[in-house]
C-alpha cells in the first residue's frame, strides 16, 4: 500500500509537468516564428519602414549623446594626471612645434629657391650670359644714395662693373644696377636710379640704334633720363633703352668693361625738349627698389 501510494502520484506529477513543458516551449517557438514571418513580410510591403525610421529618428540624438560621453571619457581617463607627466607632455609638445616650423620654413625657402632657379634658368635660354644668382641683404638707410647690398663677392667672381639684373613677373630680365664694390663675400650696387650712374645706352628704332648717355635721377624727383648723342636723330616714346657696352667693347681698362651689350634697360615714356636737346624720361623694366633677387652677369658669350 504504503508502495503504490508513494509511486503514483509521483509519477502522475512527473508525466503532466513535463508534457505542460514541452508544449510550452513548442508554442513559443511556433510564436516566435510566425511573428518572424509576419514581420518579414510586412518590411517587404513597407509597412515597417516609416516605424523603423521613426525609431532611428528618437534614438540618434540619445546614440550622439552617449558617444560623446564615451569620447569625453576615454580623452579624460588618457589625460595624465600628476604636474611631472603634464609639463613633459607640454615640453614635448613645444619641442615638436617648434620642428614643424623649422620644416615649414625650410619647404618655403626651397620653394623660392627652385622659383629662382627656374628664372635663372629661362634668362640663360634666352640670353647669351653666365649669371650668378644672389639675394639682396642690405638696401641704403637713406635717400643720399641708392645702393644694395647683395650676398655675393669676390670669392664667386664678382668683379666691380659687372652689371646687375633683376626681373619681375610678365617683363623681361633688366639692368637694375652696377657693381661699384666688392668684398670676399658681398658686394655694394650702385642703382640706375642713382644721380650719380651714368651708362653710354642705345635706343632701339625700327632702322637704327643711336648712342645715348643715361643718367639716374632719382634725388631729383624722376627715375632715370637719357640724352642722344646725335642731336639729328628723333627720339621717339615707346623707344626701348639697352646697355650699349662701348667700354667692354674697346677693352678699355675702366671698370664698366664689364658691362655687356644689349642688357635690357627700359623704355621712353616721354620726350621734351630742352633747347637744342632731347631729353627722354625712362621708365625701367625692373624697379630697384622692388626686386629681392638678383642676377650678377659674370661673362657674356662672343
Amino acid at each position: 500500500m504504503r508502495d503504490f501510494l508513494d509511486e503514483r502520484p509521483l509519477k502522475l506529477r512527473r508525466e503532466v509537468a513535463g508534457d505542460r513543458g514541452y508544449w510550452r516551449v513548442f508554442a513559443l517557438a511556433l510564436s516566435l516564428v510566425l511573428v518572424s514571418v509576419l514581420l518579414i513580410v510586412l518590411d517587404r510591403q513597407g509597412v515597417i519602414a516609416p516605424a523603423r525610421l521613426m525609431v532611428r529618428e528618437t534614438i540618434q540624438p540619445l546614440a550622439g549623446w552617449l558617444t560623446q560621453r564615451r569620447s569625453e571619457l576615454l580623452s579624460w581617463w588618457a589625460t595624465p594626471r600628476d604636474a611631472a607627466t603634464m609639463q613633459a607632455r607640454i615640453a614635448e609638445l613645444e619641442a615638436e612645434n617648434t620642428r614643424l616650423a623649422a620644416e615649414v620654413l625650410r619647404l618655403e625657402q626651397a620653394r623660392v629657391e627652385n622659383i629662382f632657379l627656374r628664372q635663372q634658368l629661362a634668362i640663360t635660354q634666352s640670353y647669351p650670359w653666365t649669371i650668378l644668382g644672389a639675394e639682396v641683404m642690405i638696401r641704403a638707410p637713406d635717400a643720399a644714395r641708392r645702393v644694395l647690398t647683395i650676398a655675393r663677392g669676390a670669392n664667386d667672381g664678382v668683379r666691380v662693373g659687372m652689371a646687375v639684373i633683376g626681373q619681375q613677373p610678365g617683363g623681361p630680365p633688366a639692368l637694375i644696377g652696377v657693381v661699384e664694390a666688392v668684398g670676399p663675400r658681398t658686394a655694394d650696387v650702385l642703382m640706375i636710379t642713382d644721380i650719380s650712374s651714368q651708362l653710354s645706352v642705345r635706343l632701339l628704332q625700327a632702322d637704327t640704334a643711336p648712342l645715348g648717355l643715361m643718367q639716374g635721377q632719382w634725388q631729383r624727383g624722376s627715375r632715370m633720363r637719357v640724352e642722344l648723342i646725335d642731336r639729328s636723330i628723333t627720339m621717339r616714346e615707346g623707344d626701348h633703352v639697352v646697355t650699349a657696352g662701348i667700354s667692354g667693347a674697346l677693352n678699355l681698362p675702366l671698370d664698366l668693361a664689364s658691362m655687356p651689350t644689349a642688357v635690357p634697360i627700359g623704355v621712353v615714356e616721354a620726350v621734351r625738349q630742352e633747347g637744342q636737346r632731347q631729353i627722354g624720361e625712362i621708365r625701367p623694366f625692373v624697379d630697384p627698389d622692388q626686386v629681392r633677387y638678383v642676377w650678377v652677369i659674370l661673362s657674356q658669350d662672343d
